[in-house]
C-alpha cells in the first residue's frame, strides 16, 4: 500500500509540474511559479526514490531522497516570496536558500549520513517558523495581489501546516529507527506519505478544477485574451445581456462583500463558463473584471460614506469587500485620486457648508 500511495504521489506531483510549466509558458508569475514547479517535481523524484527504497532494500536512495527534501522546501518558501511582489529574475538573495543543501552534502562527504536527519528536521522547523512570519505580515507581502491574496494566505496556511506536521513525523519516525523500528513498517511514514499525496491532490485539484489556488495567474491570461477579443469586435446582444446579469449582481451587497469573489465564482453562480462571463465584461465595459468590481466595491463605499457617516472605515472596507487596508485604500486612491479618510472629511466639509 505504501508503495502505490508513493507512485501515485510521484505521477500527480509530475502533471502539478506540467500544469506549472504550462502557466510559466504565459510569461507571467515566472520566476514564482519556476519556484512551485520545481518543489513539486522533486516531491515526485522524492517519492519515487523512497518507493525503490521500500521495494528493494537501497539504503542510498533514502539519503539522495533527504538531501533533495533540502531543495524542495526552501522552493516552497521562495514561491510566496516571489509571488508577493510579482519577481521576475533571481537575485544573490536566492543563494542562501541553498544553505540546507551545502549542509547536507557536507554530511554525506564527511561520511557521517546520521547528521542528514537533523539537517532535514531544522530545515523543516526554519522554514515553518519563516512562512508563519510571512503569514503574520500577509497584509503588507501580498497587497499587491489585490482580491486574489486570500487564496495565496490559504496556500501558505496549508503549506506550513504540512511543514510542521512533516516535522514532527520526521521526528517520530528517526526515534523509531533509533530504537531498532524498520522503515518499511512505521507507521508515521505512512501518515507522512498520506500528507505528502493530500498536499499534492489539493494543489492539482485547486489548479485544473478550479483554479482558486492560482487565480492571480489565471485571471491574467484570461484577461490577456479577452483584451485582444475586444479590440477587434463590437460586443454582442448576448455578450450585453451577460454583463447586464453581472453588474446586476455586483449591485448587490451581500455579494459585494465577500473578499474571495472572483470571476470563476460569479460564473458559478450564474450557471455560465468563466470563459463566456470574461468575455463578455472585456467586450462590453472594456476592461477586465478585476476592475469592474473593484469599480463596484469603490462605489459601495462612497455610497456607506454618505448615508452611514457614524460607520467606521474599517467597518466600510469590509463591507465593500476588503480583506486589506493597504488595497482597500490603493484601489481607492486610484479611483478617486485621495485617500478614504481624505474622501469622508470631504464630505463632512461639504454637509456643514450646505
Amino acid at each position: 500500500m505504501t508503495v502505490v500511495l508513493l507512485i501515485g504521489t510521484a505521477t500527480l506531483g509530475v502533471v502539478m509540474s506540467a500544469y506549472l510549466f504550462g502557466l510559466i509558458r504565459q510569461q507571467r508569475f515566472v520566476l514564482a511559479s519556476s519556484f512551485l514547479a520545481a518543489a513539486f517535481a522533486l516531491i515526485s523524484v522524492s517519492a519515487a526514490l523512497l518507493a525503490l527504497h521500500l521495494a528493494y532494500d537501497i539504503p542510498a536512495l533514502t539519503q539522495i531522497r533527504a538531501t533533495l527534501a533540502l531543495l524542495a522546501v526552501p522552493c516552497l518558501y521562495l514561491y510566496f516570496s516571489a509571488i508577493a511582489t510579482d519577481s521576475k529574475k533571481l537575485s544573490h538573495r536566492h543563494i542562501i536558500h541553498l544553505v540546507p543543501l551545502f549542509a547536507g552534502a557536507l554530511v554525506l562527504t564527511r561520511n557521517t549520513p546520521w547528521l542528514l536527519d537533523f539537517v532535514l528536521l531544522a530545515t523543516y522547523l526554519a522554514y515553518a517558523l519563516a512562512l508563519t512570519v510571512m503569514l503574520r505580515k500577509r497584509d503588507d507581502r501580498f497587497a499587491a495581489l489585490g482580491e486574489d491574496a486570500a487564496q495565496t494566505i490559504l496556500w501558505l496556511k496549508i503549506v506550513i501546516l504540512f511543514l510542521a506536521a512533516t516535522f514532527i513525523l520526521d521526528l517520530i519516525i528517526f526515534v523509531d529507527l533509533t530504537d531498532g523500528g524498520l522503515l518499511k513498517q512505521s507507521a508515521p511514514l505512512l501518515v507522512s506519505i498520506l500528507s505528502i499525496a493530500a498536499l499534492v491532490s489539493f494543489a492539482l485539484i485547486g489548479a485544473l478544477g478550479r483554479p482558486s489556488l492560482f487565480e492571480h495567474v489565471y485571471n491574467y491570461t484570461s484577461e490577456v485574451s479577452a483584451h485582444r477579443q475586444r479590440q477587434a469586435a463590437d460586443p454582442t446582444p448576448d455578450q450585453q445581456a451577460l454583463a447586464g446579469r453581472v453588474t446586476s449582481l455586483l449591485q448587490q451587497p451581500t455579494i459585494l462583500s465577500d473578499e474571495n469573489l472572483t470571476i470563476t465564482r460569479v460564473a458559478r453562480r450564474m450557471a455560465v463558463p468563466t470563459r463566456k462571463v470574461s468575455q463578455a465584461i472585456n467586450m462590453v465595459a472594456k476592461c477586465s473584471f478585476s476592475d469592474v468590481l473593484n469599480d463596484h466595491r469603490i462605489d459601495y463605499s462612497k455610497t456607506l460614506m454618505q448615508q452611514e457617516p457614524d460607520k467606521s472605515l474599517l467597518e466600510i472596507m469590509l463591507d465593500a469587500g476588503y480583506a486589506t487596508k493597504s488595497n482597500f485604500y490603493n484601489q481607492f486612491s486610484k479611483r478617486t485620486g485621495i485617500t478614504p479618510a481624505a474622501y469622508r472629511e470631504r464630505l463632512k466639509e461639504t454637509t456643514q457648508t450646505s
